[in-house]
């Protein structure tokens, strides 16, 4: 072989080795981005209906506590809609941009999400210390049991942080909160309210196009019927007295007259915290984080006080709790990041910085209560936790089979009280049928409609 021919065979050996080389870095972008990262260190985090700012302080401590990471770029998205959210979730696995990690809620026990979500290993988060060391209900709800063999071994799925519970916000002027402790109550100060001034509406509950976030208001009232904690429970008697109770609310020709001003708050685009701010109803109902949209509205601060939903008496039913968990993607290639994080926002430590930075949070961990129980839940108002905490009612989650799907659905029926017992049970039959289709992927050539 002469001269120019080996330095051509060279040339010729170099470029295929260039071009393999390139092909290799190219596949290799695709799994990196299959994993689910855009880089090698950005980290993704998805939360819900709280600030980014804020969470991102927590992962600020994070880093502190854990310098490897240090250099590790964390971008975090918050939601505000659950929907959205939900919507977002599918299309991000679906391209393979997902979040390494990312909340579900409690209340959908059967998520479409629950095989995307990377158990978490008894021997970094034990289960036995977890009973130990959360409030019992949260037990119930995450600790989960699979057959190893001829051995049962249980196995935490979610780790949650703080959790909530809906409120009575009221104007301490007119009310006391020791007269909230029962719906009977609660009945008779409208009453005596309207008595005095029969032109105010009490309390702002019904309708859902004023109200704010009415579905699981009227979901508490399900829960106040005793053995109601999911949506298949609904029914009969329970179903007949559980939504008269709640529409009892609206009738304009009982004390609350609460349509009296319904079509001019759509015209003006206002809701129930505008007429709570001006004091032209005295009680709204939601959970604490509403204080925020409670400022906004400039609520004179000296005469806002809350206190707990009230039961039909000590004892019945339950309280409706509603908390966002954070989940690891199984296909995230940060694992050994997503772990840690879990793993210190299971910690004391972690906990509280993430109650301190969003204050409006009951906390799951037992050792946390008492003192997290004496702190503000914002800063410009005379409240604590422990103003709307009762230590009597038992916390329950609720099964809405699909959420988004739930809390869209069910706002029809609370503007249609004189059939709402038809509506109520079509609701429940196609709420049935799209979870079939979307959960257990089972009958998809069906109708629910």
């Amino acid at each position: 072989m002469n001269k120019n021919k080996i330095i051509l065979s060279i040339i010729g050996i170099s470029l295929l080795l260039f071009v393999v080389w390139i092909f290799s870095i190219l596949n290799n972008d695709k799994w990196e981005t299959w994993k689910g990262s855009s880089t090698w260190n950005d980290f993704l985090v998805w939360i819900m209906n709280d600030s980014a700012s804020n969470m991102w302080d927590v992962m600020t401590d994070f880093k502190a506590l854990n310098p490897k990471y240090k250099n590790t770029q964390i971008k975090i998205e918050s939601f505000s809609s659950y929907e959205d959210y939900y919507s977002a979730l599918a299309s991000a696995i679906s391209k393979w941009k997902w979040p390494d990690l990312f909340v579900l809620n409690n209340n959908e026990k059967t998520s479409i999400f629950q095989d995307q979500v990377l158990w978490i290993n008894p021997e970094l988060i034990s289960p036995i210390d977890f009973r130990k060391k959360y409030k019992w209900v949260f037990s119930d709800d995450l600790i989960m049991s699979v057959l190893d063999g001829e051995k049962q071994v249980e196995f935490l799925i979610w780790v949650p942080i703080g959790y909530e519970t809906l409120w009575i916000y009221f104007n301490r002027r007119y009310i006391k909160a020791s007269e909230l402790t029962s719906l009977s109550g609660l009945n008779s100060i409208i009453s005596k309210l309207k008595d005095k001034k029969p032109n105010l509406i009490p309390i702002w509950l019904w309708n859902w196009s004023t109200v704010y976030n009415a579905a699981d208001i009227v979901t508490q009232f399900f829960m106040l019927e005793n053995g109601v904690s999911k949506l298949a429970d609904v029914t009969g008697p329970k179903l007949k007295q559980s939504l008269a109770s709640y529409l009892l609310y609206w009738d304009i020709s009982w004390n609350n007259a609460y349509n009296s001003r319904y079509s001019d708050l759509i015209a003006l685009w206002k809701n129930n915290l505008d007429l709570f701010s001006q004091s032209e109803t005295y009680m709204v109902v939601w959970y604490p984080r509403m204080i925020q949209e409670i400022h906004k509205k400039w609520f004179w601060k000296n005469f806002l006080l809350a206190s707990p939903f009230p039961h039909y008496y000590s004892g019945d039913g339950a309280t409706l709790l509603n908390y966002n968990y954070f989940v690891i993607n199984k296909d995230s290639s940060n694992i050994d990041l997503a772990t840690t994080v879990l793993q210190f926002l299971s910690t004391d430590s972690g906990v509280g910085t993430y109650l301190d930075t969003f204050p409006y949070y009951l906390p799951a961990l037992l050792s946390l209560e008492s003192d997290k129980l004496w702190e503000k839940i914002h800063p410009e108002f005379n409240m604590v936790l422990g103003d709307f905490y009762e230590p009597s009612y038992e916390l329950k989650s609720f099964d809405k089979w699909v959420k988004n799907l739930y809390d869209r659905e069910i706002l029809s029926i609370l503007d249609n009280p004189s059939n709402y017992k038809e509506l109520f049970d079509s609701f429940r039959s196609r709420i049935t049928c799209k979870t079939t289709k979307f959960v257990h992927l089972e009958n998809l050539s069906s109708s629910c409609e």
